[in-house]
């Protein structure tokens, strides 16, 4: 307990302003990794929320945290939190609570002059995300969390991605990864469980089944033109054209599309993932035909070299069961996608 708060004050931590905003308010580059190799421990998608009381917890903070990690994913069947949220005082902070994977901590008092945002990664554990944000009261801690909690949810997400990338890449399936490398000249880290199902022309179909559920892996390749290609209209075009060729149900006649009415397909550019940036799609699929659905997730680069739209999908099958993770994975492996193995 004591030893915990002199080690959170005798810390070197990378501090930032709060007039930051962005993905630039916590850079990666600055930041010292200490000695540290344990492993970090916690279920996925769990932030552990440190408050210096119980006040903190059930007060504006409190409620702040939760609006926002505890809001729905979009694109599930059913409602999933983003993170789950864990709680405990500050004085509760053991050693096996400080190897926790995301951690967010939350400290007030009267003389912080001005509202700051700390950050280190790996600090007790690998990989691990720590984050602290200080300020003199309830409101301005508030005020702070929101101009940035897009960007500190970032690094937890990425911080799951690494975790799960820990686990797949040693048993990768390497058979898998080259028969992509040959077919369409990427490559990407694929899970051990995962097989080819289908390969044709500039489209690729990987596989993995398990009595419980069902994960695949889309990859195809279009001739890049212009940036209206990559609308949401003409992304959802793109993909229903390809998918219901390629993608067959298991009743005669069944294939697989998208979704648009139940949960519509919903696109963003962002800016982090292998090349200047990506066009994420979050919906949901369905078989026309029968009665299978699910939700799915992509991800859209310009490959400029070779005059290329390549996408890269994961999509999940679990009936009656939670998907939030089981797509999480499957975003850690769209994430490996290297354009130039």
């Amino acid at each position: 307990m004591k030893v915990f708060v002199v080690s959170m004050r005798g810390l070197h931590w990378l501090t930032t302003v709060v007039v930051l905003s962005g993905l630039l308010l916590l850079s990666f580059s600055c930041e010292q990794k200490g000695p540290r190799s344990a492993r970090s421990v916690g279920v996925t998608s769990e932030i552990l929320v440190v408050t210096q009381n119980k006040e903190q917890w059930k007060g504006i903070a409190g409620e702040a945290i939760r609006a926002y990690f505890g809001q729905s994913q979009y694109g599930l069947p059913q409602e999933e939190p983003i993170y789950n949220i864990a709680n405990i005082e500050l004085e509760n902070m053991s050693d096996m609570f400080q190897k926790h994977r995301n951690i967010l901590l939350v400290e007030m008092g009267s003389k912080q002059e001005k509202p700051i945002v700390e950050t280190r990664a790996d600090l007790w554990a690998k990989p691990q995300r720590v984050v602290k944000i200080r300020a003199a009261n309830p409101d301005q801690w508030v005020q702070t969390f929101d101009e940035h909690k897009e960007s500190i949810r970032l690094l937890y997400d990425r911080t799951e991605r690494e975790r799960l990338m820990n686990i797949f890449r040693p048993t990768a399936k390497t058979d898998v990864a080259e028969a992509l490398f040959r077919h369409l000249g990427v490559s990407m880290i694929i899970p051990e469980g995962f097989f080819v199902a289908k390969t044709e022309n500039d489209f690729m179909w990987i596989r993995r089944e398990t009595p419980e559920n069902s994960q695949g892996i889309i990859v195809y390749r279009i001739p890049y033109r212009d940036t209206l290609q990559l609308t949401d209209n003409r992304l959802t075009y793109t993909r229903d054209s390809i998918v219901s060729r390629h993608i067959p149900g298991p009743s005669p006649g069944s294939f697989m599309t998208t979704d648009k009415e139940f949960v519509p397909p919903m696109s963003q550019r962002i800016n982090y993932f292998v090349e200047d940036f990506a066009i994420e799609n979050r919906g949901m699929w369905k078989l026309i035909g029968d009665f299978m659905a699910g939700p799915y997730l992509s991800y859209t680069v310009i490959d400029q070299s070779k005059g290329h739209l390549i996408t890269v999908e994961g999509y999940v099958y679990a009936p009656n069961k939670d998907k939030r993770d089981l797509l999480r994975q499957l975003e850690a492996v769209l994430f490996s996608l290297n354009l130039n193995p």
